[in-house]
């Protein structure tokens, strides 16, 4: 019998051909994204142009593209040696060209964008010294061959010499498409390609010394020449430009349809900061942003049509090819896998008079690989690494959009007829119709018996609408407190579900006596935790949707306490200061109706205390009776309301919170009309934040001894 040896040495990894393939439809998602890798790679030789010609047939397996720059050229040690090894460092070490560019690439990408694009690929360069051509010939077939492996691969070249005059550059001949460019294809191809490349390079801010251009067969003419952004790109109705520097402070320039001009100012003259949780700076690092925004309803894009001979298909037309906010890194478009990356459409939806939508705006944000180094690219180019300097970037950028949607909202109430200002059901009164008929016709019995039927009826309607809308308001604040559902239910349902895991694992491991000990003490804790949930659903059912329940005898103070005790936990994880009334004012009314008003403003207290530092969060509510009504002061420590949005606050769907609806203030303040009482935001309160009043009137909802 034989004993076997130990035996050591080592190993190398050896990849298969084919992972040239894998690599190229791992990387390359498609042959857009194809082409402009490859003009990328022609601007970081320092090319003035770059030319895209397609040869036809342009169907898949046949036809052709050229791409042809005349920058800096390779020279055959280049290619062997930088172009052939991917993942080269080269482009890691010299990260600027000699024209002074920021390099765009740094993980090699092209050669796996030229066999995304075709089967086969003939490289021809010619560089400065030696003064030669280098012709390199790759079949990307060959690398699907399961049986050989990459370094077996061999591809075939040339180099002649050249006169000293030759002109340096790269062409890229892609042979034998992958894909069907044709308009057979039904996809319209070459508009698409267009679009893309029209973006590549900000069309806000355009590179003066780099030409794109498109050759295209005959047939495909109207989509040839050189690639520029639409005429309409000049001339918005709206723009916001600026930059946000390191510390998040907004230099910004606003400009409104009316060519008036403003700074971005906060009440005290200085720039506006962005503040994030906690009070911080957004950890993304600086950068600059200009939006340029349209209406695009007809009335408010025909005068631009007409200025500039154009129709208005064709205009939204030109304004769909460039909308959405891109990132430009180092003057280069940032690939994302979505033109509506932050969401505008569905922003839009819940309040669509005041959000803009993706199809608004064209708006550029400029970034650099040196000063924003928390935006790092995925690998295959179609986004960005998720980060919290990414999060903390598309926050800056909405907050950056709602300075703007604010803005531009005066402007259109300015040339809009100003809506009434007066509660919801104030218009709805029958009565002054009514009394003017029967002033005029006074003899008329069965106009005044109808008159009586039909004001009885329409009251009786009015009662029922106010009854539909107490109980969607009541679901609304219910809709709101569901963070504070799940926060605070978390644990207890956590806890009952660990107690009965143990007690399935006792159940198995002890003996019957032993076991019956630890069920009392774990029914016990599950018991205490079902009554924590209890306690729970009992704070939020008066916000079902059930109708209105008579009005009760209550205290003031209890409703506040009642309110703040659904916040409990978040107050407390925010580090909030609350100082709550003490006292007992009488109040006669239903309950949830006070709490609803409360919840709106606790919660919107809390939206803002999140962006000053955690020593400085502080809430203080007083309570006071007054000769003709009750008054609740609810002030807090938060950044305040700015004075150019203090008149708009208890409109509709008017919120300067990026994602906020502009509902809780609204409703809000028809709760406290339904107590003929007043709901309003004052200048003066005992907190440097912002301070509202709510005051219920006696005659209506409250007990009658003063």
């Amino acid at each position: 019998m034989t004993t076997a040896k130990r035996r050591s040495g080592t190993a190398v990894f050896r990849p298969r051909a084919r992972l040239i393939h894998t690599l190229g439809r791992e990387l390359i998602t498609n042959q857009f994204v194809a082409v402009q890798e490859l003009v990328k790679n022609a601007y970081d030789a320092d090319a003035s142009k770059v030319q895209i010609s397609f040869k036809e047939p342009l169907t898949h397996g046949k036809g052709s593209v050229e791409i042809t720059d005349n920058g800096t050229g390779m020279t055959f040690k280049t290619i062997r040696s930088a172009w052939m090894e991917p993942a080269t460092p080269t482009k890691l070490r010299e990260k600027v060209t000699k024209k002074g560019r920021r390099v765009t690439g740094a993980k090699g990408i092209g050669r796996f964008a030229a066999a995304r694009i075709a089967e086969e690929l003939e490289l021809v360069s010619i560089a400065g010294k030696p003064r030669e051509e280098s012709k390199f010939r790759f079949n990307w077939g060959a690398f699907n061959d399961e049986k050989l492996y990459l370094d077996q691969v061999e591809c075939r070249w040339q180099v002649r010499p050249l006169e000293e005059r030759a002109r340096r550059g790269t062409v890229l001949k892609l042979i034998g498409l992958r894909d069907d460019w044709s308009d057979a294809s039904g996809r319209d191809p070459f508009t698409r390609l267009r679009s893309e490349l029209s973006r590549l390079i900000s069309p806000l801010a355009p590179t003066k010394d780099f030409e794109i251009q498109l050759v295209l067969p005959d047939r495909y003419s109207v989509h040839a020449g050189p690639i520029t952004p639409p005429v309409v790109i000049d001339t918005p109705h709206y723009i916001l430009k600026g930059r946000v520097d390191a510390s998040g402070a907004i230099h910004a320039t606003y400009v409104d349809r009316e060519k008036q001009s403003e700074a971005v100012l906060d009440d005290k003259g200085r720039p506006r900061p962005i503040k994030l949780k906690g009070g911080r700076a957004p950890e993304c690092g600086p950068f600059e942003f200009e939006f340029r925004v349209w209406d695009r309803d007809p009335k408010d894009l025909q005068p631009l049509a007409d200025d500039l001979g154009s129709t208005l298909s064709d205009l939204r037309r030109d304004l769909d090819a460039v909308s959405g906010i891109s990132i430009y890194r180092d003057k280069f478009r940032v690939l994302l896998p979505e033109n509506d990356w932050l969401r505008l459409d569905l922003r839009r939806v819940q309040t669509p008079a005041l959000r803009l939508s993706n199809n608004q705006v064209v708006g550029t944000v400029l970034v650099s690989a040196d000063q924003n180094p928390g935006l790092v690219d995925q690998t295959n180019r179609q986004g960005i690494i998720d980060s919290p300097a990414l999060e903390d970037f598309k926050t800056s950028i909405l907050e950056l959009l709602t300075i703007l949607e604010v803005r531009r909202d005066k402007v259109k109430r300015r040339r809009e007829a100003p809506e009434s200002q007066h509660g919801l059901f104030e218009r709805l009164n029958f009565a002054p119709t009514r009394e003017f008929l029967e002033r005029r016709y006074p003899k008329d019995r069965e106009l005044q018996r109808f008159l009586a039927t039909q004001s009885r009826e329409f009251e009786e309607g009015v009662e029922e609408v106010q009854e539909v809308l107490a109980r969607y308001r009541r679901l609304a604040t219910l809709g709101q407190l569901i963070d504070v559902i799940v926060h605070e239910g978390r644990t207890p349902v956590a806890a009952v579900s660990n107690e009965i895991t143990l007690l399935r694992r006792d159940r198995k491991r002890l003996d019957e006596a032993a076991f019956l000990e630890k069920l009392e003490a774990r029914l016990s804790t599950i018991g205490q935790q079902t009554a924590v949930l209890g306690q729970l659903f009992q704070k939020i059912a008066p916000f079902g949707g059930r109708k209105r329940g008579r009005p009760t005898e209550t205290t003031m103070e209890h409703a506040i306490r009642a309110a703040f005790a659904l916040f409990g936990g978040r107050t407390e994880e925010l580090g909030v200061q609350v100082t709550l009334p003490d006292g007992e004012t009488l109040v006669t009314a239903e309950s949830a109706e006070i709490q609803s008003i409360l919840v709106n403003l606790i919660d919107n207290a809390l939206y803002w205390l999140e962006k000053v530092p955690k020593e400085k969060r502080r809430i203080v509510v007083q309570c006071m009776r007054l000769p003709t009504a009750v008054q609740v002061v609810f002030a807090d420590s938060g950044p305040g309301v700015s004075k150019e949005v203090q008149d708009r606050i208890f409109d509709p769907y008017f919120s300067t919170k990026p994602q906020g609806v502009g509902l809780g203030l609204t409703f809000a303040g028809e709760s406290a009309a339904q107590y003929d009482g007043t709901l309003e935001l004052v200048a003066d309160g005992p907190l440097d934040g912002a301070t509202f009043r709510l005051r219920l009137r006696r005659r209506i909802g409250l007990d009658s001894d003063a």
